[in-house]
């Protein structure tokens, strides 16, 4: 008797409990809401930094390799990436609530991703700067090694922002995919902004700029391609391990994904096929689709956060 009269208790608290608890009504999980202020500068920042980095890679490399590229061609690359480095910064500064505690960011480097990233992005800028006024130096040796130390300051800042995702307890981002994307985006848009800018200085055929600059692209793409099944079981744990349920989206993690890898392979298509034939127009055009379907997927990556507990 005593064990029957314990178990009517349990029961009639779990009823009294469940009759306070009140379920999100299911409108309000399934109304896809606009992107906000916060996701529009981050989106803007880590891409066109991104790019900034592919297209010192792809645009140093290839004027590496064919030696008698001309000047102007590498002082266009440089000041493009610059530009591209600042525009990101500015995007950045907007994210911040008050710029009056940004310099709190640089406290801890050693162990803060985000530390490194606001270091090392500025510094990217700084070494983007001094390259390009040495260019009118003429000095090659100093050239080079800031060239050099321009590409690993590029580097050491698209790992930094990397990190930043890499977060344990937000299971859409700590994923594989996530090092997979950042990397592929810098090769995709980096590749795309170096081959359009050697197609509007009517540099054709199979020239080193060329061939290093599509090889980042496909690389990139690659890189995608890879990222499709981490990044779709990254969404799919992250529905099982969040208390909450995700946010609305357009499309499933799969259909998203491999709608990005066919807009970003018509973009590539576009920007070749445009310079090959001389067609500006066409060539821009690539350039679009592919920004919008970076765009598209990352304005996804932010909306997929979600932490785990409180």
């Amino acid at each position: 008797m005593k064990n029957n009269n314990k178990e009517e208790n349990i029961d009639t608290n779990r009823r009294r409990q469940w009759q306070h608890f009140k379920p999100i009504p299911s409108v309000l999980l399934r109304t896809p809401t606009l992107p906000k202020a916060a996701d529009l500068s981050l989106i803007c920042f880590t891409l066109l930094i991104q790019s900034a980095v592919g297209l010192v890679f792809a645009g140093t490399i290839g004027h590496w390799l064919e030696g008698t590229v001309p000047t102007y061609m590498a002082v266009r690359t440089t000041a493009l990436a610059l530009g591209l480095v600042v525009i990101g910064l500015v995007a950045a500064l907007t994210h911040l609530s008050s710029l009056q505690r940004a310099p709190h960011a640089l406290r801890n480097p050693a162990a803060s991703w985000l530390s490194r990233e606001v270091l090392l992005v500025p510094l990217f800028a700084l070494a983007l700067a001094l390259t390009l006024a040495a260019h009118g130096l003429g000095n090659s040796t100093t050239l080079v090694v800031l060239e050099c130390t321009a590409l690993c300051l590029g580097s050491a800042a698209l790992w930094a922002m990397t990190g930043v995702y890499l977060i344990k307890t937000v299971p859409a981002w700590n994923t594989s995919a996530t090092i997979l994307e950042f990397i592929g985006s810098a090769l995709l848009l980096g590749g795309a902004i170096s081959m359009t800018l050697s197609f509007l200085e009517k540099a054709f055929g199979w020239e080193p700029a060329f061939v290093v600059a599509a090889g980042g692209m496909c690389l990139g793409l690659l890189l995608k391609f890879v990222a499709v099944r981490p990044g779709i079981a990254a969404e799919h744990l992250a529905c099982v391990r969040l208390w909450y349920p995700p946010p609305a989206m357009v499309m499933s993690a799969a259909q998203s994904r491999v709608t990005r890898l066919v807009l970003n392979g018509m973009g590539i298509g576009f920007v070749i096929a445009g310079g090959a034939r001389d067609f500006q127009l066409e060539t821009f055009t690539g350039l679009f689709i592919l920004f919008a379907a970076e765009a598209a997927g990352r304005l996804r990556f932010y909306r997929l956060y979600g932490r785990i507990g409180l």
